[in-house]
């Protein structure tokens, strides 16, 4: 972690949106910011050349499944004016957990900066160590009973930690 993490990138994987409890079908065509899920949906045209489209250099139009966290960065760019808002078919959502973690990830990330200003490395790496220690247990541990009841949720913020930063 340390040679990798020069964007406390483990700091962002506090803020992958991951569903709570049982996934219930939604077929308003609403996004609800306090839920968290996979939707069917169709796609604006990406017509910026010079930008990245979002979803990749996909070739076959229409309707795709797409992961809560795919969803807001088209509805970002949508935003932005980058692109029209996607239609939403139909979701899978149940309650979020984007902000389950948040005020720890931001005394974690207030700590870090605080160290990195004052040229503490042993702070530094004592969050870093602390992060990695809460990630590494997540779903074993009996004070996060919601990752327990959902393995996909270590493996979902351990993957979020490594691309994200």
């Amino acid at each position: 972690m340390t040679a990798l993490d020069l964007n406390a990138a483990y700091l962002s994987a506090f803020k992958c949106w991951l569903p709570i409890g049982q996934l219930r079908e939604d077929t308003s065509g609403v996004h609800d910011r306090k839920k968290s899920g996979i939707h069917l949906l169709t796609p604006a045209e990406w017509e910026h050349t010079d930008l990245p489209n979002p979803l990749g250099n996909r070739m076959e139009p229409g309707e795709l499944w797409v992961s809560e966290s795919t969803l807001r960065l088209l509805l970002d760019c949508a935003r932005e004016g980058l692109a029209d808002v996607p239609t939403i078919h139909r979701s899978l959502v149940s309650g979020g957990t984007e902000v389950l973690l948040e005020k720890l990830r931001r005394a974690l990330a207030e700590v870090r900066k605080t160290a990195l200003a004052e040229g503490d490395e042993l702070t530094v790496n004592y969050v870093k160590s602390m992060y990695s220690k809460l990630v590494s247990t997540l779903g074993e541990s009996t004070a996060i009973v919601i990752c327990d009841a959902r393995t996909g949720c270590t493996s979902c913020a351990r993957k979020h930690s490594r691309i994200c930063g």
